[in-house]
């Protein structure tokens, strides 16, 4: 499996029997265009009606999908406080090459224990830092709940070579103090490290 971040709050999954792309950017490209033709779109955030469809699958919001050989399980969250606003915000899990990545998305308040059982542990978590609801504690506590081997942050300035603010806020608090920007993660099953680690992408020129 390949991950890369493409940008802003854009991640891309890419496994064996196809690619999940998570919040991308702009329009959805024609199906014609895409360089694999089991691709799907999953957005955290917002109604279907915003995203074109094409001929593309396209997530947007909670529920279990099986497209192409790739399971996502689509799990709501608070996208605000609960008490003043309903809005959802969606964490997809993506089970693909033996591997459950998560994407954490935009919430803005603490996931329920409910919602923290539905995800379920997972293998890799990609986390937006730039648009995060949740305080440092509350991520602190969202991460210790699903215990990740992973974690793959947003948020990193290329042409400066450092991470945004918020990046390094979120470093801060899981005690990263040294590490080396990458273009793509690759991961398997059986390369996954035995105690949590953090992989810091860049978007590849």
């Amino acid at each position: 499996m390949e991950i890369r971040w493409l940008g802003n709050s854009t991640f891309e999954i890419r496994s064996s029997v196809g690619v999940v792309v998570v919040d991308l950017q702009g329009e959805i490209p024609e199906g014609s265009k895409l360089p694999d033709e089991n691709t799907v779109f999953a957005y955290s955030q917002g109604d279907h009606n915003s995203h074109s469809y094409n001929d593309s699958q396209v997530l947007t919001g909670p529920g279990e999908y099986e497209i192409g050989g790739i399971s996502v399980r689509g799990v709501a969250t608070p996208a605000d406080d609960p008490s003043v606003s309903r809005d959802i915000n969606t964490v997809y899990v993506v089970d693909a090459d033996g591997l459950q990545v998560a994407t954490l998305g935009n919430p803005g308040h603490q996931p329920s224990a409910q919602s923290v059982q539905q995800i379920s542990k997972v293998d890799i978590l990609l986390v937006n830092t730039e648009s995060q609801g949740l305080e440092p504690e509350e991520m602190s506590a969202v991460i210790r709940n699903l215990e990740p081997k992973m974690i793959v942050p947003s948020g990193y300035d290329s042409d400066s070579g450092k991470p945004s603010a918020a990046m390094q806020r979120f470093l801060t608090e899981l005690g990263v103090k040294e590490f080396s920007a990458a273009s793509k993660l690759t991961v398997s099953k059986s390369s996954l490290p035995d105690e949590r680690a953090v992989a810091v992408l860049q978007v590849s020129s």
